[in-house]
């Protein structure tokens, strides 16, 4: 079988990146192990959150999967950050796990250029220099000119239980890889391990729910839809609460008890985990003096009764599980239905790749997810549209496409690990970005829909509906500035925001700058419509209400181009530079950075560095 783009594995990442090539018109082979788990929700059954859930909105901005499937499995949604004010809104959904899993599937089939494949990959076709498909362990071939790998924590992975349980496995259940893996290395790719894990479950009817703090669903105060691009009606999503408790004094004597049987704390594991989603074991020794740990209890759907243990993920034997799960306030009679393990797997340090998630030393190949060093569905999602996207630009001969930190929260997380590299399970937070007030949840449409089209991988409907949101905002800003509103009209609203009352009629736009008073309200007194997109309002009025800074971000993005548009050669001898100090010759040499900007970010090339290094190509250049 040919095809244009091989994507091997179909989690987050594999699954985003085959839809994305798919768009272009690429022919797509989408293989992995097991066809029934595509689109698995490995960890927490949940998506979202702070930066996490702009970058969903993006993904889908860019014909993704994840936003469609989330909307289809919401059973349980948060609007986090909804004290800080809608400029730092960040949403956050549980998903029904099966729901959620079969939504992914119907998604990705839906593109008849995506072909599945069961099957293992045993190694990579490679003909002078350049990749060239792959072959299967059952001896099929499968030719290509692109193949994106997204194997997640299935290289080489071992699951840890305690000390005394150690299989090879790349999740609970399902093997390892490892043919692949090792001709990676002989290829030279540098590899290193990390480590992440998981808490055990319980079935829910063992809990004492009178002693948990409930937290019931928002979805209905926001009719939150994650696609901006699917506008179908969704059936009925029944909601679920999630609940609060707490590991206290009781349960953590538990754990500094059965420390040392703890794969982590007993030897069995070196790598390095996750700093922002540490295990109890973690927390107990890194922050001895906390009074309390938070746990979330987390329905995994509506068709069970089995809650995921959000905060308790752990490596202790199975027994000191049950035995700290007992010590939970409310969980004293709990029955655990799996148990919590660690894993540990192969990354490949993400300095190797270009910003198009290729790997500079082997044209054709494309790396996305875990495999590079990050955690988290949202990120892996993020790095298989780019790969994808990328993969399918390379295999029809086309310009790459590199997503700019001013754009997207992808475009901050590709450069980061492109440029910086990894030391730890890579995770993005909204102050990793220097523009996360124009980069926001609510207006991922207008910020990509331009790279979109541009890339022509929309369809007619998806066109329209893009034409219908971004002309609801235009009309909306123009309403409002063409809106004039009087004092006898606006002070009502005026007084419970201890702000001046007019004096003297203003444009809608110029009052809507105020804090305490909405644009809907404004247009409302003034005898104007606020229009029937809710979300064009809240983009058009954090556009007014926030205008200063923006101008501001937008300068600095602006900065960023300048430095983005000086380019560097990719033959650049670096070594020979003798004005660029010892490390910044080593580590450029080694980076091989695009851009000026790029090189800006590598640590340890200082501004002396860069003036220095933009005399030195420029004199090469004329050599």
């Amino acid at each position: 079988m040919n095809a244009d783009v091989i994507v091997v594995g179909a989690g987050h990442a594999g699954t985003e990146a085959a839809v994305a090539a798919s768009r272009l018109g690429a022919r797509v082979c989408l293989i992995t192990s097991n066809l029934d788990t595509i689109g698995q929700l490995s960890c927490n059954p949940a998506m979202g959150g702070v930066a996490k859930g702009t970058v969903v909105r993006e993904i889908d901005a860019l014909g993704g999967v994840m936003g469609r499937a989330t909307d289809r499995a919401t059973i349980q949604f948060r609007m986090l950050n909804r004290g800080k004010g809608p400029a730092v809104w960040a949403p956050r959904a549980q998903a029904d796990r099966a729901r959620y899993k079969a939504a992914v599937r119907d998604e990705v089939e839906r593109h008849t250029g995506v072909a599945l494949v069961q099957g293992t990959v045993a190694a990579l076709i490679i003909e002078q220099g350049r990749v060239a498909g792959i072959t299967m362990l059952d001896g099929r071939a499968f030719r290509a000119r692109a193949v994106v790998i997204t194997t997640g924590t299935f290289g080489n992975g071992v699951i840890h239980i305690g000390t005394g349980s150690r299989v090879s496995g790349g999740r609970a259940g399902e093997s390892a890889t490892t043919h692949l893996t090792a001709q990676l290395a002989e290829l030279g790719l540098a590899v290193q391990r990390f480590k992440t894990g998981t808490p055990p479950r319980i079935d829910g009817r063992s809990v004492d729910f009178s002693r948990l703090e409930p937290q019931a669903s928002e979805l209905h105060d926001f009719d939150y839809r994650w696609s901006a691009l699917a506008r179908a009606d969704l059936p009925s999503r029944p909601q679920r609460p999630c609940w609060i408790t707490h590991v206290e004094e009781r349960a953590k004597a538990v754990v500094r008890a059965r420390i040392d049987e703890s794969a982590m704390y007993g030897g069995s594991i070196e790598a390095t985990g996750p700093r922002y989603c540490p295990s109890i074991e973690d927390k107990i020794v890194r922050f001895p003096h906390a009074e309390r740990h938070q746990l979330f209890l987390e329905p995994e759907g509506l068709d069970t009764h089995e809650l995921y243990v959000n905060g308790l993920s752990t490596s202790l034997p199975v027994d000191a599980q049950l035995e700290l799960l007992h010590a939970v306030p409310g969980l004293e009679q709990a029955a655990m239905t799996r148990a919590g393990y660690a894993i540990e797997y192969d990354f490949y340090p993400p300095t190797q790749l270009e910003p198009t998630l290729g790997v500079r030393a082997l044209p054709g190949l494309f790396l996305a997810g875990q495999i590079n060093g990050t955690t988290g569905y949202e990120e892996a999602g993020a790095q298989g549209v780019v790969a994808g996207f990328n993969a399918g630009l390379h295999a029809t001969e086309r310009d790459p496409l590199i997503f700019g930190r001013d754009t997207s929260y992808i475009g901050v997380l590709v450069d980061d690990i492109v440029a910086r590299g990894v030391d730890e399970p890579y995770r993005l937070f909204t102050s990793r970005s220097e523009f996360r007030l124009t980069v926001r949840q609510d207006n991922a449409i207008r910020r990509l829909a331009r790279i979109g089209r541009t890339l022509g991988i929309y369809t007619d409907e998806e066109e329209r509906t893009i034409d219908a949101r971004l002309r609801a905002e235009d009309d909306l800003a123009a309403r409002a500035r063409n809106t004039s509103i009087t004092p006898a009209q606006a002070d009502p609203l005026l007084e419970s925001t201890g702000t001046a009352p007019l004096a003297h009629a203003l444009p809608v736009a110029e009052l809507a700058k105020r804090q305490g008073v909405t644009l809907g309200a404004l247009l409302h007194a003034a005898g104007a419509s606020a229009g029937d997109d809710a979300e064009a309002l809240v983009t058009v009025e954090l556009e007014l209400k926030y205008a200063g800074y923006f101008v501001r971000e937008r300068e600095q993005a602006a900065r960023l181009h300048r430095l983005a548009d000086f380019a560097l050669p990719e033959h650049a001898p670096y070594e020979a530079m003798i004005s660029l100090s010892t490390e910044a010759r080593q580590k450029l040499a080694r980076r091989r950075p695009s851009s000026l900007a790029m090189a800006a970010r590598i640590p340890g090339v200082s501004p002396a560095d860069l003036q220095n290094l933009v005399l030195e190509i420029e004199k090469w250049r004329r050599a």
